[in-house]
C-alpha cells in the first residue's frame, strides 16, 4: 500500500510540475504587449523626440535589417517546430532541416514578409511554436505563429524587422512553404 501511495505521489507531483512548466511557458510574454511595449519604449530613445502617429513606423523603417535588432540577436543552431498544444507539443516538436532554419532565419529578419496592420490575438489562438536554440542547446528565441484566418506572430526577442507582427498575404504563403505546412 505504502509502495502505491508513493508512486501516485510521485506521477502526481510530475504532473504538477508539467502543468506548471506548460503554464509558465505560456503565459511568459503573454501576447498582451508587455515585451513589445517595453521594446518601443527602449527604442523612442533612440530616435528623435518626435512621437506623431507615425514615428513607430519611421523608427522601424530607419532600422530594418539593422544587425541589434536582428531575430534572434544570437546564432542559432537549432530551430524546432510544435503545434501549439499544451502537454502534447513537447513530444512532438521536430528539428528543421538545415535549409528550413537558414530560411526561416532569413523569413523573420526580412520585413517584406509583414504588415503594418496591428495584432489583435492572444498566444493561444497561435498554431505553432518555433523554438530557436544555440550551440548549447539553450532557447534563445520564440516565435508564436497564428496562420489559420490570423496571419499573426509574436516574437521574443522582438524584432523591427517583423513590424508590429502582421504577416504579409505573401508572408503567410512564405512560411507555409518553408515549413511544409
Amino acid at each position: 500500500m505504502k509502495k502505491n501511495l508513493l508512486i501516485i505521489t510521485i506521477l502526481l507531483i510530475g504532473i504538477i510540475a508539467v502543468y506548471f512548466l506548460e503554464l509558465n511557458d505560456r503565459l511568459y510574454n503573454n501576447g498582451d504587449g508587455f515585451s513589445y511595449m517595453t521594446f518601443i519604449d527602449n527604442e523612442y530613445r533612440l530616435g528623435d523626440e518626435k512621437k506623431d502617429k507615425d514615428y513607430p513606423k519611421e523608427l522601424y523603417k530607419r532600422n530594418f535589417l539593422n544587425e541589434d535588432y536582428k531575430f534572434p540577436r544570437i546564432k542559432v543552431d537549432d530551430i524546432k517546430i510544435y503545434r501549439n498544444v499544451p502537454f502534447v507539443s513537447r513530444l512532438t516538436g521536430k528539428s528543421l532541416s538545415e535549409n528550413q532554419r537558414l530560411e526561416v532565419q532569413k523569413f523573420f529578419n526580412s520585413p517584406e514578409n509583414f504588415d503594418w496592420a496591428e495584432t489583435t490575438w492572444t498566444l493561444r489562438e497561435s498554431d505553432y511554436i518555433l523554438r530557436f536554440f544555440n550551440q548549447e542547446q539553450v532557447e534563445i528565441g520564440k516565435v508564436w505563429l497564428c496562420l489559420n484566418n490570423c496571419g499573426m506572430t509574436f516574437s521574443n526577442p522582438f524584432s523591427l524587422n517583423m513590424k508590429f507582427g502582421s504577416l504579409s498575404n505573401a508572408g503567410i504563403k512564405k512560411i507555409e512553404s518553408i515549413l511544409k505546412l
